[in-house]
């Protein structure tokens, strides 16, 4: 794959004028797209504050070029995704969002995209997420935006921060979307919630909270963390713990104004306390109090009940996490034995023999990464997915099993996001793309989008010329959509295949 393969030439774009409560946006107009960069949907109002309403400007706002992301150190993924925030400005009053739209007259439904990062990096405005193949469909406006990230964004500490500042985030990014998006071509009573990893984390919080669920008609959830949120005991001691590493008075006052580039790293070294044989280590996340609730699951059963939903996941999601590791991807038998009798107790030996045979190539490594993979991400999938599917809900599953060829990734986590946005030529050095066959990608890609285009649009992937997507319903032995070289329903029953 070429770094720059199928990118246009800048010099034939030209701006575009559109407006919002706070003024007048000048963004860019390339190949039938209108993109605008950058447009403040809250001010910071101070370090584990939340934020407040946006200012009016005067005259034109320049949003022809993106902004900054939220203060971050390069992500773990960094090893399949490539250097995807590298260069991007960071700052703490970085509550930015970005449109994608096809025209400024229309009433096309929303795609609100939440990015992931594992809670500690990425944002909206970052290439990879750029949104404009989508939107040159001519059929959905796509909103991407920054949230708050790791200490920053989540920190629960008695009299320093309320905790959840990443949810007040993105609903006031929500709040500001459901406002202004008719002025950018959108329907603000269409609007669908849309996420990957961190970001299908927050899907589903959102559609769990009753104050945004209202806003919302449907969500789509690419590898969804089954993660709890924290709970404030929990929340207030790894706090604690935080302010001990850093040799500060447990009140946690210094963190006011400790630099932005000690907190990070002194995140980084909490991370690499915990063990190589963890999963997905998560150390900020939001806590079930302010409107977050203990099991976000049942409120959304309740509150997002009858609305439509796309959930899934990839067949090797912890390839993408371990095959950096040399330790993980040398594990032994022994090694992968312990982890699967902690698992599964007596049951462990069995199911171990079991994930070895899954596969003609079958070793310790590749059992843990299917472990692991079911684990966080498939297992919940399914759960949540019938659970919304028992409360009525149109509920459409996939597996993407398309193979990287980057050595140990497989179909690894965050490999399935080009294929969504349709943008190859924008992840110019992300080595899961290296040496793949383009020509399958994006045959695979345009299918990929004209289900979701479908579903923003319906609430049901299906449409003429596309393989027949069933809903996910018992009665009909709750059939996923398979994405490979062969795109075909298969049986996902309620428990993984192997244990």
């Amino acid at each position: 794959m070429q770094p720059h393969e199928g990118e246009r030439d800048k010099s034939m774009t030209k701006t575009t004028i559109t407006h919002c409560a706070q003024g007048v946006l000048k963004g860019v107009l390339d190949d039938g797209v209108h993109t605008f960069f950058d447009i403040p949907y809250a001010v910071d109002a101070g370090r584990f504050l939340p934020a407040l309403a946006p200012s009016t400007w005067p005259g034109e706002r320049d949003c022809t070029r993106p902004g900054p992301v939220f203060p971050q150190l390069p992500s773990r993924l960094d090893f399949v995704m490539g250097s995807t925030g590298r260069g991007a400005e960071m700052s703490e009053d970085a509550f930015r969002l970005n449109v994608f739209t096809p025209t400024l007259s229309g009433q096309l439904p929303v795609i609100f995209w939440i990015h992931g990062g594992g809670f500690l990096t990425g944002g909206g405005s970052l290439q990879c997420y750029f949104g404009d193949q989508l939107a040159r469909s001519g059929r959905a406006v796509v909103v991407t935006m920054n949230y708050r990230l790791g200490l920053l964004g989540n920190l629960f500490m008695k009299g320093i921060s309320q905790g959840n500042l990443a949810v007040r985030d993105l609903e006031m990014a929500l709040q500001w979307v459901k406002s202004n998006i008719g002025s950018f071509g959108g329907d603000p009573e269409s609007i669908v919630l849309a996420g990957q990893s961190a970001g299908a984390w927050f899907t589903q919080l959102l559609a769990a909270m009753k104050p945004t669920s209202a806003l919302v008609k449907g969500g789509i959830m690419l590898s969804y963390p089954g993660l709890p949120p924290m709970a404030p005991e929990a929340a207030q001691t790894m706090a604690e713990q935080f302010c001990a590493m850093a040799g500060i008075d447990p009140s946690g006052d210094a963190l006011r104004t400790m630099s932005v580039e000690r907190i990070l790293e002194l995140q980084t070294s909490m991370l690499r306390a915990q063990s190589v044989f963890a999963d997905v280590p998560v150390l900020f996340r939001s806590v079930c109090e302010n409107e977050v609730p203990a099991n976000p699951g049942a409120q959304a059963r309740e509150n997002f009940a009858g609305k439509p939903l796309m959930i899934g996941w990839t067949r090797e999601e912890m390839g993408s996490f371990f095959a950096s590791n040399p330790a993980m991807v040398g594990a032994t038998e022994e090694q992968a034995l312990k982890k699967y009798g902690e698992e599964y107790g007596e049951q462990g030996n069995t199911f171990y023999r079991r994930a070895l045979k899954r596969r003609l190539n079958g070793r310790a490594y590749t059992s843990l990464v299917d472990l692991g993979s079911d684990k966080l991400f498939k297992l919940p999938a399914i759960r949540f997915a019938t659970e919304m599917e028992s409360a009525g809900s149109n509920v459409f599953a996939y597996q993407f099993d398309f193979q990287s060829p980057q050595a140990e990734v497989g179909a690894g986590h965050c490999f399935e996001l080009p294929f969504l946005f349709g943008n190859f030529q924008d992840w110019v050095d992300a080595p899961m793309l290296d040496g793949i066959d383009l020509t399958a990608a994006r045959s695979l890609s345009a299918c990929i989008q004209a289900y979701v285009l479908n579903f923003v649009e319906s609430g049901d992937p299906n449409g003429e010329h596309l393989p027949y997507w069933p809903a996910y319903e018992r009665l009909q032995g709750r059939r996923t959509m398979r994405f490979a070289d062969v795109i075909e329903t298969v049986a996902s029953g309620t428990e993984s295949g192997v244990y």
